[in-house]
């Protein structure tokens, strides 16, 4: 949590491995002239072109949402203990950009909202956990952002049925299911 000025969604190679990925995220900011306190970085092994994103208007204000879908990583979340780490790629990365002022809760309540809207693209795709044969709500390596202006109207909710969650779930909905058409694996 905190404020940032420069976000990246960094492709790194399927078999990317390293003990210490904090610092190793930090040297390759720093060389690419990013101050690591200033950004928030995340990394795919999904090619970047298979990226998808859908802008979604409320009535005073928008929603800007990015995504990288993999999903040779999947999982069903109710059953991690069956799982042990492995170095299959599939990460579903997440990015929500609020035009408005966010309140705490909203943050908090747009993840949880952004998440269910996940798991709802995957079950309806049918994405299946390979260990559980489960429904897969989503893969052991996802990461998600919400990232607010804070200008404008002050939306104090984002639930599924608030007006930020409204269109927080209908945008992830909507560029996930792009985002896994282009999935090549």
């Amino acid at each position: 949590m905190g404020w940032y000025k420069s976000f990246i969604n960094r492709h790194v190679n399927k078999d990317y491995q390293c003990d210490d990925y904090k610092q190793e995220m930090i040297d390759y900011l720093q060389g690419h002239g990013l101050d690591a306190n200033e950004t928030v970085g995340m990394m795919t092994a999904v090619n970047l072109n298979e990226v998808a994103y859908e802008m979604v208007e409320g009535e005073d204000f928008s929603v800007f949402i990015v995504i990288t879908a993999g999903v040779g990583n999947a999982i069903d979340a109710a059953f991690g203990e069956n799982h042990f780490i492995r170095s299959q790629p599939g990460t579903i990365n997440t990015w929500i950009f609020v035009n408005g002022k966010l309140t705490d809760e909203a943050y908090v309540q747009s993840i949880i909202t952004a998440t269910e809207a996940k798991a709802s693209v995957l079950r309806e795709v049918g994405i299946a956990d390979n260990v559980t044969g489960t429904i897969a709500t989503g893969t052991s390596t996802d990461s998600i952002l919400i990232g607010a202006t804070q200008q404008g109207v002050e939306l104090v909710f984002g639930g599924p049925i608030s007006p930020l969650g409204k269109l927080v779930g209908k945008g992830v909905y909507q560029c996930l299911r792009k985002a896994l058409a282009k999935y090549q694996g």
